[in-house]
């Protein structure tokens, strides 16, 4: 059996290192990427200069022929034929495939910013992006980061690494909208500013300005931010674009079942492009837990995924952010139990779902405490029975 994958991320590699074990299947692995993997969160912390750029691959190129699975890198699929169970690339090539699963990723959302195009402007999303900003970056002194969120923090503990002074602007009224409540965030900003960043929170970017190269920008609240680099990381959409023309459903991604087949017949999707159920996480487990379940059902051994509870780690500026599962009570069935320690330096937060039958953890944020966040990130995955008088004495640490 001949397996053909799109996309050289971490679902992608996930799926071909688990189908080379299978007898008798053929993988082939096809990219516009030009390097061999690498793991994307690798990416900032090489633009910091924490490691270099030997250490963000994870195997040379060798690794992965050597067990069977074949990397064709640099090499753009330009449309699927679904009918023909066959991928055509850029080149022409026509490639047939037994079973197809599309791993293509997302890409930067960039919003509507006047003066986008000019040059010191970038997304950080790949190893080729990261290299660019490094150069680009040696004639700057400032630089603005759109996006308060994972990658948006990423990305400016990498430009201060190189040295400059970094400006991070988000839209929403908090630091990491998504994985944080209000005390919490509260708490990141205060430690990000003490660290020296700027922050502005509940404005944007509006205008890029400058004779030529970039110079400032102008925010919709009215401040001019000196900067010659700006970094938007505003989030990610699904790439669909070789899905949509094929004809494949889509919902904001391809959309799957629980086993993770698209509209087409042998035809799978997993990670960022995937939508399961009306989600798209865009988080490394998923993209994992998603491959496998793939793989398992392209073997013809029936798998079924179920949505995880959303994790998320956060270890930069000397500061460790987890945030798991539900972590604002969305109604009067769930309550929330918190502390903060007199000096800000830990927050603890455990959201409980009550029921008839009792209590149980869904959810959980830590700043701060790496094992509580442990133990907590395994009650949630069970979903396991917790009291209230449980919960508030993890919360002040006993």
């Amino acid at each position: 059996m001949k397996c053909v994958i799109i996309g050289s991320g971490v679902a992608g590699m996930t799926a071909a290192l688990d189908l080379v074990k299978a007898k008798g299947v053929e993988v082939d692995l096809y990219t516009d990427e030009v390097h061999p993997y690498y793991y994307r969160p690798q990416v900032t912390n090489f633009l910091a200069g924490v490691v270099p750029l030997e250490r963000v691959f994870l195997h040379p190129l060798t690794w992965y022929e050597e067990r069977g699975v074949r990397m064709h890198l640099n090499s753009p699929v330009a449309r699927l034929e679904p009918e023909q169970r066959q991928i055509v690339l850029e080149d022409g090539t026509v490639v047939p495939y037994d079973k197809l699963l599309l791993t293509t990723g997302s890409y930067p959302f960039v919003p509507p910013i006047e003066g986008v195009k000019r040059p010191g402007v970038f997304t950080v999303r790949t190893l080729s992006d990261a290299l660019a900003i490094k150069e680009y970056a040696l004639q700057c002194r400032q630089a603005v980061v759109v996006g308060g969120g994972l990658l948006g923090l990423e990305a400016a503990r990498g430009l201060k690494g190189m040295g400059l002074e970094v400006t991070i602007v988000e839209f929403m009224p908090r630091l990491m909208p998504v994985q944080l409540d209000a005390d919490g965030a509260a708490i990141l900003r205060n430690f990000v500013e003490s660290q020296g960043y700027h922050v502005f929170l509940g404005t944007s970017v509006k205008a890029v300005v400058g004779d030529g190269k970039m110079d400032g920008v102008v925010l919709s609240s009215g401040e001019t931010v000196p900067a010659q680099l700006l970094i938007v990381a505003a989030g990610v959409r699904s790439n669909t674009t070789l899905a949509q023309a094929a004809g494949l459903t889509l919902d904001r991604g391809v959309v799957v079942n629980a086993q993770m087949q698209t509209s087409a017949p042998d035809i799978y999707a997993a990670g960022d492009v995937a939508r399961f159920e009306g989600i798209c996480w865009a988080i490394v487990p998923t993209a994992q837990a998603q491959a496998r379940v793939a793989v398992s059902n392209l073997l013809g051994q029936p798998a079924y995924y179920e949505n995880l509870p959303p994790t998320t780690t956060l270890k930069v500026m000397g500061i460790e952010v987890n945030s798991m599962g539900t972590i604002n009570p969305p109604d009067n069935a769930h309550e929330a139990f918190q502390f903060t320690a007199p000096d800000a330096s830990v927050y603890r937060k455990i959201v409980l779902q009550h029921a008839e039958g009792g209590s149980v953890i869904v959810g959980a944020i830590t700043i701060n405490d790496k094992v509580l966040a442990k133990k907590l990130g395994a009650l949630i995955e069970q979903r396991a029975p917790l009291t209230a008088a449980e919960a508030q004495s993890l919360v002040q640490g006993a």
